[in-house]
Order: C-alpha cells, then structure tokens, then sequence
C-alpha cells in the first residue's frame, strides 16, 4: 500500500532511481494505492546524465507493493520493495524495458506494451 510521502523505487531505464509519491490518483477520498494504481511523484534522486531532472513531476503505475497482495484463486504474492514505473501526462510508458517481475492482472487495454516490456510475469 502507498501513500502520502512514500518512497518509491523507480524499476525502468527511464534515469529515475527513487521518487517520492505526493497524490494518489483516482477520486477525493482514495488515500491508497494498490498494485496498478496510478500515482504522481516528484523524482529525487536520477542516474548519471539523465535527461530527467530532480524535482520534476511525474506520473507512475505502481507494478510492485510489499503489502500482501491476494489473487481470486487463494495464492498471495509479497515483494521485497515498493516499486513504480513513469508515465507521462497521457498515461504513455516513458521507458523501454521494466527491470524485475510483474504481476499479470496489470495488463489491462491501457497497459498492455507493459507485457512485452517486463523480462518475467508471476
């Protein structure tokens, strides 16, 4: 689950390492975001020679929570760190390739290059 002020680690090659998330999108009272939730974040640290900037906003897919996750036939998935990939202002994938697993039910009309993008689906 993220919130407010959480730190997240951006898993794209995009030139974001971490973000910080400063809105949970999707209505007034949604304080929480899920896996597949869309967020926006503020960048705060970059890799060498990125052309993203620090302090830039932008959006993010959450693809990777450490809250428990439970799938309709019983199983429940847990990872190791909260992870997000960038969006831009009309919800494109920025990056080219997703670092590390996803899970299949993102894959949605919107999302569905995020399927060819990502080296493993659990």
């Amino acid at each position: 689950m993220i919130q407010e002020q959480t730190l997240i680690e951006i898993t794209d090659n995009s030139g974001v390492r971490l973000a910080k998330c400063i809105k949970v999108l999707g209505g007034s009272k949604k304080k929480i975001a899920k896996i597949g939730d869309i967020i926006k974040v503020s960048v705060k640290t970059v890799h060498f020679n990125s052309k993203i900037k620090k302090s830039q906003i932008f959006k993010a897919l959450i693809i990777r929570t450490k809250f428990i996750f439970n799938r309709k036939n019983g199983e429940k998935i847990k990872f190791n760190d909260n992870s997000a990939i960038l969006l831009q202002n009309n919800e494109q994938i920025i990056a080219t390739r997703v670092f590390g697993a996803i899970i299949k039910e993102i894959k949605s009309e919107k999302f569905s290059k995020l399927i060819s993008l990502s080296n493993e689906i659990i």
